[in-house]
């Protein structure tokens, strides 16, 4: 069996490669042609596991995560976890592969397909709130899919944000890094918006015109209490596009406009049947689109199959015995 570490998967890991495997698991998606129950959440003074198995075809296995936000304040990341992947024919262990980075990368690939299907072609200005892991990688895989020039920040954590603002000054040459005053500064700059956030208040003011003539990707809010939208943006959608049903029960940014009547069940519909092309016209006279992720077991497994295969092609890894 197989250990790979989050330096090794980081070397592994090409952007538009890990797209493209993303886009194929949203085709598995959309054929059924696997099997995976919600995920299992325990919740303990603040501390969240999560337990999110899946099955394919060709391979199946199970992330277990552990999500701690205090930890940022210990200087220690507020994810940890793990992905155990199993030969689809006979079980046998495979890998172990750092759950961590697997979520990292998985999780911006998702945000990127959804620029790359819904944003309009010559977009040019990114704004990110929210400077954690997926600030960073969530820009990264946005800027490979787009040619953004300016990229516009925020978060409520100065030295955060200034860290991020000098990573990103380094690793996107050509690209202008502005670190915003708040996060209406960036919407009103932004004609892409990712927010990536434990925020249980939205994060902008709930004014309709706001949110016309742009796209926004939804990334935090994995839980019933988060929100990081307000009534507005969700009385301008034509549809709300998921990454996955389980948002129905997992983020307050379904659970709560549903409740309250601001969003019809009929305009909530699977990201996959625009990968599939089934839907086409997604915007209205607003011009607005919203992709919601909370992410799945899928990509994990279908992401950790690739890294597995790509590892062993080039001799990476540490081999280990169960």
């Amino acid at each position: 069996m197989l250990f790979l570490s989050s330096e090794e998967i980081a070397r592994l890991a090409d952007r538009s490669e890990l797209i493209t495997v993303v886009e194929a698991a949203f085709r598995i998606q959309a054929s059924g042609d696997f099997q995976m129950p919600v995920r299992t959440q325990v919740e303990y003074k603040g501390k969240t596991l999560l337990s999110m198995p899946c099955f394919t075809d060709s391979c199946f296995g199970a992330k277990l995560v552990s999500i701690v936000p205090e930890n940022l304040q210990k200087k220690l990341p507020p994810l940890f976890g793990i992905v155990v992947l199993n030969d689809g024919y006979t079980g046998e262990p495979l890998a172990i592969l750092n759950g961590a980075i697997i979520t990292a990368l998985r999780t911006a690939a998702v945000g990127a397909l959804s620029i790359k299907y819904l944003a309009a072609t010559a977009v040019s200005r990114l704004g990110v709130i929210g400077a954690g892991v997926q600030g960073y990688n969530q820009t990264m895989f946005a800027c490979s899919v787009r040619q953004f020039t300016d990229v516009y920040l925020y978060d409520h954590n100065e030295k955060a944000l200034h860290i991020l603002g000098e990573k990103l000054t380094s690793e996107l040459p050509g690209v202008t890094i502005i670190s915003a005053e708040s996060a209406l500064a960036v919407l009103r700059q932004s004609e892409v918006v990712i927010t990536a956030t434990n925020s249980e208040q939205p994060l902008f003011p709930n004014d309709r015109t706001l949110f016309q003539n742009r796209h926004f990707v939804g990334i935090g809010s994995y839980k019933p209490e988060m929100r990081e939208y307000p009534q507005a943006l969700f009385r301008n959608l034509k549809y709300l596009l998921l990454d996955t049903e389980h948002a129905l029960q997992e983020t307050g940014d379904v659970i709560t406009p549903l409740e309250k009547g601001w969003i019809a069940e009929k305009q909530i519909l699977p990201f996959n049947l625009v990968i599939s092309g089934k839907i086409v016209d997604v915007a209205n006279e607003y011009n607005v689109t919203f992709f919601k992720s909370v992410g799945m077991a899928l990509f994990d497994i279908v992401v950790a199959d690739f890294i597995y295969n790509k590892a062993r092609e080039k001799g990476c890894g540490f081999e280990i015995n169960l």
